[in-house]
């Protein structure tokens, strides 16, 4: 085997080892953020009776299947402003009009939040309610943002034309 091909292999293989480590890197965030925030929930709910727990737990599992639809339209219309953004000639009216796209969607989205509030609310006593506003004001932090006490630019996902 000649010194060029021994070379090609080993960089191949190189590269192989890198992608495979960026996609159990990428797969373990994912799955650790999901167990996150299911645990951020759990804390919240143990301070309710059962009954109110699994209300709340039925509640907030609707509402974000209600908002699934509009996650993947977030994450394509961020896309498409990205491309806008880059693009050799910026078109400020295709710009402006995906940007208007995704204040709808997250719009749309809190808005299904706060009607699921309000049904708890009503279903909740006064300590309840007290505790629910508690883990409201302190929602867990966005996978990207990293620790609280972090400089720095946030981490992006990476946008392909």
């Amino acid at each position: 085997m000649s010194n060029k091909t021994k070379m090609l292999i080993i960089g191949s293989l190189l590269l192989n080892a890198l992608l495979v480590g960026v996609i159990i890197g990428n797969i373990s965030h994912r799955v650790g953020g999901e167990r996150f925030f299911r645990r951020h929930g759990r804390e919240f709910a143990v301070k309710l009776p059962p009954d109110k727990q699994e209300l709340f737990f039925t509640t907030m599992k609707r509402v974000h299947g209600e908002n699934r639809g509009n996650y993947r339209q977030m994450r394509e219309a961020r896309q498409r402003t990205l491309l806008i953004l880059t693009a050799p000639e910026f078109d400020e009216a295709a710009y402006q009009s995906e940007v208007a796209k995704l204040h709808q969607l997250r719009c749309r989205m809190m808005q299904r939040l706060a009607d699921a509030t309000t049904e708890l609310a009503k279903q909740f006593n006064q300590e309840e309610r007290k505790a629910l506003a508690d883990h409201l004001m302190h929602p867990p932090p966005p996978l990207e943002a990293g620790p609280p006490h972090r400089k720095g630019p946030l981490k992006r996902s990476r946008v392909t034309p």
